[in-house]
């Protein structure tokens, strides 16, 4: 059963795929996309950790949305891929363009990378704050540069964080696949709105 909300739920994002998780879970929302430039933050991320930056992201984004909103309970998320090289924590980003896209994703073969998702969750009415962390261990074998440009020009990943998207792999040959494993409590926090944790915050937080 989807849980009880009192108050009317905003997400604030402008992400599609964050809106249609919702709805397939039966939880019922509203989009006011935030007005939060998240680039202009990165340099920031060696400092924070992903945990902490993708925190930072999720409550700006709140600050931004919830002005505008007198009782309702706004809702952002941020999801942080990182992948961990020899010299440090890389950060996976949203590709414009086919060479960037596949040279991100020539990364991360034969690798396991981590999907951080912060979920921050504010009552307008009282104050109240929940926050969340939620991290999907995503395992790829090994493929080849052919591989992957041909995967990208397929599918054109370009508004995918880490230049994949899990669910084109169910349209992908069987034994083509890039993804070989996935470690997380649900597959939805793969997807960047993790609804188990989702729902704990809805239900910590204070009806009125």
């Amino acid at each position: 059963m989807p849980p009880q909300v009192a108050l009317p739920l905003v997400l604030a994002s402008s992400s599609l795929y964050r809106a249609q998780i919702l709805a397939e879970a039966g939880i019922k929302s509203t989009i006011d996309p935030p007005e939060v430039d998240e680039r202009s933050f990165d340099a920031l991320f060696d400092e924070c950790g992903p945990e902490e930056f993708a925190l930072m992201l999720a409550r700006k984004k709140v600050a931004s949305v919830a002005p505008r909103h007198v009782a309702a309970l706004v809702l952002a998320g941020d999801q942080v891929g990182v992948l961990q090289r020899e010299s440090g924590l890389m950060q996976l980003h949203k590709q414009p363009e086919e060479d960037s896209a596949t040279e991100q994703l020539m990364a991360m073969s034969a690798s396991t990378h981590a999907l951080v998702n912060a979920l921050v969750l504010m009552n307008t009415v009282t104050g109240q704050v929940e926050e969340g962390i939620d991290i999907q261990r995503v395992t790829m074998r090994s493929f080849t540069e052919a591989e992957a440009r041909s995967y990208v020009r397929e599918f054109r990943p370009y508004d995918s964080g880490g230049s994949y998207r899990l669910e084109d792999q169910l349209q992908m040959a069987k034994g083509t696949e890039f993804v070989i494993d996935v470690q997380g409590e649900d597959p939805s926090g793969v997807l960047g709105l993790p609804i188990p944790l989702l729902k704990r915050m809805l239900a910590a937080i204070t009806p009125t």
